[in-house]
């Protein structure tokens, strides 16, 4: 096991009804305040969540503006046109009520808005992070767990970057599982898919003695299957909606990676395709690229992932090259019950310039740790899921 600094400041409020308090709980923090409220489509309105929120913020004595219309795989545009709006008015903490898109448009405006230069600065390795707004969070899609995460994903045309600091994190979220009974089934599914990618993507590492890690994100991904399976049935059962909530803020938060290196190659491909065609559903291409990732790792680093197939997805096999098998087939079918799909021309991908992506991917170097991926192999990769089996 690697050294490491582990920090997670987030206050995590959890629990029915928690979204009434948010008014209460920023006014013991800025009394008379500026709060600016940031969305997505007209969800909020509709379920009348974005009512509760600006009553409760108001009743607090606390000064609200807002600005609506964030879109999937937030865009650079429109983040400058929220950094603008903020300098201008001068928030005193910017307040996202969404999933992973409204969280990471919130997240890269936070570190705009005291930034002389502009915020793709940072993206591209111009910047570094030294101050931010703060921010603070209502979950309504658990999925990217990004309410508790350092991280952050934007797009600009056909470019998707990330990055991090522990300056964005939110000082504080809330999560209300109830706010999950409406989702439609494909954001519901997809989340369950992404937060299991997240562990994943730590999971499959090559440092050494992270026995205690394991073990607790073989359980996590066991618990996401089952109970993802739960709400595929249930979209009302609270329990379940709680478990997967839950699972899906600490899946992200770092705690999965203490002390290892982490790969991150599934998701730097599926950034190329989503952001060469923003329509694509994020967890829908992840569980495109996952199995094909799998399936050409586990013939040169067979046996983190004959572990992985033995201890998550309950194989019995001894030989390893068959329990790698059998746990891609099994975890192909959990994607197949979740309604995803299971090939780049079943995702609307079949016309992508999989050579330029995997050129750009790479950008000359090579992708991830676990296995180190040239341009070649991802490219492999990629015409390996091009059309499902049959």
């Amino acid at each position: 096991m690697q050294n490491f600094d582990f920090c997670s400041p987030t206050e995590l409020v959890f629990g029915r009804g928690v979204e009434t308090e948010i008014g209460t709980r920023l006014a013991r923090r800025f009394p008379g305040g500026k709060v600016f409220l940031v969305y997505g489509g007209g969800s909020i309105k509709r379920t009348g969540l974005y009512d509760r929120v600006t009553k409760s913020l108001r009743d607090a004595g606390l000064n609200v503006r807002e600005k609506g219309g964030v879109h999937p795989n937030p865009e650079i545009g429109f983040i400058r046109e929220l950094i603008t709006e903020a300098r201008e008015w001068q928030p005193d903490v910017l307040l996202a009520v969404g999933g992973g898109s409204v969280i990471d448009t919130v997240k890269a405006a936070s570190m705009g808005i005291p930034y002389d230069g502009d915020v793709w600065d940072f993206f591209i390795g111009r910047a570094v992070c030294q101050t931010a707004t703060p921010i603070s969070v209502i979950l309504t899609i658990p999925a990217a767990g990004s309410e508790l995460s350092m991280r952050v994903v934007v797009s600009n045309g056909e470019k998707k970057l990330g990055t991090a600091s522990q300056h964005i994190r939110s000082f504080m979220s809330l999560i209300d599982p109830e706010l999950f009974f409406t989702l439609p089934t494909v954001q519901a599914a997809s989340g369950v898919v992404d937060m299991m990618s997240h562990i994943m993507e730590r999971y499959f590492t090559n440092t050494a003695d992270t026995g205690f890690i394991d073990g607790q994100a073989e359980a996590a991904m066991r618990s996401i299957m089952h109970f993802g399976r739960v709400i595929r049935r249930e979209p009302k059962n609270y329990s379940a909606w709680s478990q997967i909530g839950l699972a899906g803020t600490f899946a992200h938060n770092g705690f999965y990676g203490l002390g290892q290196e982490e790969d991150w190659a599934c998701h730097g491909m599926e950034h190329a395709l989503s952001g060469w065609k923003p329509s694509i559903i994020h967890a829908e291409g992840l569980a495109v690229i996952i199995p094909g990732y799998l399936a050409f790792v586990g013939v040169r680093n067979p046996k983190r992932v004959a572990q992985w197939a033995r201890n998550v997805m309950e194989v019995k096999e001894e030989d390893d090259a068959e329990a790698i098998r059998e746990g891609i087939a099994r975890l192909k079918s959990f994607y197949r019950e979740m309604g995803m799909p299971d090939s780049l021309t079943a995702l609307g991908a079949g016309d992508a310039p999989l050579e330029e992506l995997s050129q750009s991917v790479t950008g000359g170097k090579t992708l991830g740790h676990f296995v180190p991926l040239k341009a070649s192999d991802v490219l492999t990769i990629y015409r390996s899921v091009y059309q499902a089996e049959v």
